[in-house]
C-alpha cells in the first residue's frame, strides 16, 4: 500500500510520525514535542489533530487510502492533562457502513516504573469522503451576517505579549481588528471575536488536522473582555466537538476564526468557533466547554 505523502508542514510531520507498536494494527506510539504546549501541557487542538492522524492511519490499513480519508465530525473529552513526552493512542472501529465509519480514539501516557498507563483524552471520530457526499443542500442566510473584516485596512497584528507566551501560540502570525480600549476583536460587540491567522514559519493551511488544532486558538471570548486576564485566570477545556465542512484549498494560508460564547458564568463558558478561509467559506465548525480558574499568588516558601 503506497503511504501518503508527507507534506512539508511542521504540524503534519509531527503527527504523522507515529508509530504502530509492535504487532498491532491499531495502536500507535508517538512522541510530542514541547513545541506543542501551552505553559503547562500538551494542547488540546494538537491532541485532536493527533487522534485524526491516528484514525486515518488505521482507516488506511484496514479499508484502503481512499474509502474514509476524510473526518467529519470529532468529539473529544479532556479527562486529564498530557505533559510532552511519550503517549500512547489507541484506536477501535466502532462502526462500518458504505458511507462512514465511526472509531474511539483513546490517547494515554505511559505509566511511571510499571504502574498501569493513564488515560487522558478520549475522542469518538466520525469519517468520509468528503469529495463523494451527495444530497440534501439549503442555502440560507445567516443570523450573523457581518462580513469578515479586512486583513490589511481593518485590523492590526496582536502586539499584546501573551501570543508570544506559549510555544504554540508563538507559532501563528495573530491579526484582528482592535477597539479603542485597546481590547482585540471587539468589532462586533458583546462576545464575538475575530481573528485572522497563519504559520508564522510560512506553511499552508492545507489539511483537516491543521483545522483540528486551529479549533483551539481562537480569541477567548472571556479573556478579551478584560485586560491581564491570563494574569489573573487560567483555562481548560472540559470537552470540545469539530464538524469538518470542507477541505481547505492546499495553498491556504491564512483563515477566520470566529468566536461566541452564549454565557459565561461561575467558571464555565461555551465557545462556538467557525474557522473560514478568505472567501468566506466555512472549513469547520467547532463548539467548546471551558472552565475559568482563578490563579492564586503561591505561597512563600512553597515548592514548585
Amino acid at each position: 500500500m503506497a503511504s501518503r505523502p508527507i507534506s512539508a508542514s511542521p504540524l503534519l510531520q509531527a503527527v504523522s510520525s507515529m508509530v504502530l507498536e509492535k504487532g498491532t494494527r491499531d495502536r500507535f506510539v508517538a512522541n510530542i514535542s514541547p513545541e506543542w504546549c501551552t505553559q503547562h501541557s500538551v494542547l488540546g487542538g494538537y491532541l485532536n489533530a493527533l487522534m485524526l492522524s491516528a484514525t486515518r492511519k488505521l482507516n488506511a490499513l484496514e479499508f484502503g487510502e481512499e474509502r474514509f480519508p476524510d473526518p467529519i465530525h470529532i468529539f473529544v473529552q479532556f479527562l486529564h492533562m498530557v505533559p510532552p513526552g511519550q503517549v500512547v493512542v489507541t484506536c477501535k472501529l466502532l462502526r462500518v457502513s458504505s458511507r462512514q465509519c465511526v472509531v474511539r480514539v483513546e490517547v494515554a501516557r505511559p505509566g511511571a516504573s510499571g504502574k498501569p498507563s493513564t488515560l487522558a483524552t478520549v475522542g469518538i471520530v466520525t469519517c468520509a469522503n468528503i469529495s463523494k457526499e451527495e444530497g440534501l443542500t439549503q442555502h440560507s442566510k445567516p443570523a450573523f451576517t457581518v462580513s469578515l473584516p479586512n486583513r490589511h485596512t481593518e485590523c492590526v497584528k496582536i502586539d499584546d505579549p501573551v501570543v508570544d507566551s506559549t510555544p504554540v501560540t508563538s507559532k501563528l502570525n495573530w491579526v484582528s481588528p482592535k477597539a479603542a480600549n485597546g481590547l482585540w476583536g471587539h468589532r462586533v460587540g458583546g462576545h464575538h471575536r475575530e481573528v485572522w491567522v497563519s504559520f508564522r514559519d510560512g506553511s499552508n493551511i492545507s489539511d483537516h488536522l491543521h483545522l483540528a488544532l486551529l479549533s483551539d486558538m481562537p480569541l477567548q471570548p472571556a479573556a478579551t473582555h478584560q485586560a491581564g486576564f491570563y494574569f489573573k485566570y487560567a483555562l481548560s477545556t472540559l470537552c470540545m466537538t469539530v464538524e469538518f465542512k470542507k477541505r481547505p484549498d492546499p495553498s491556504t494560508q491564512w483563515v477566520m476564526i470566529r468566536s461566541n460564547s452564549h454565557l459565561v458564568a461561575n467558571g464555565r463558558y461555551d465557545v462556538n468557533i467557525q474557522i473560514l478561509d478568505e472567501e468566506g467559506n466555512i472549513l469547520a465548525l467547532s463548539t467548546h466547554v471551558v472552565y475559568v480558574s482563578e490563579l492564586r499568588a503561591r505561597a512563600k516558601g512553597a515548592k514548585i
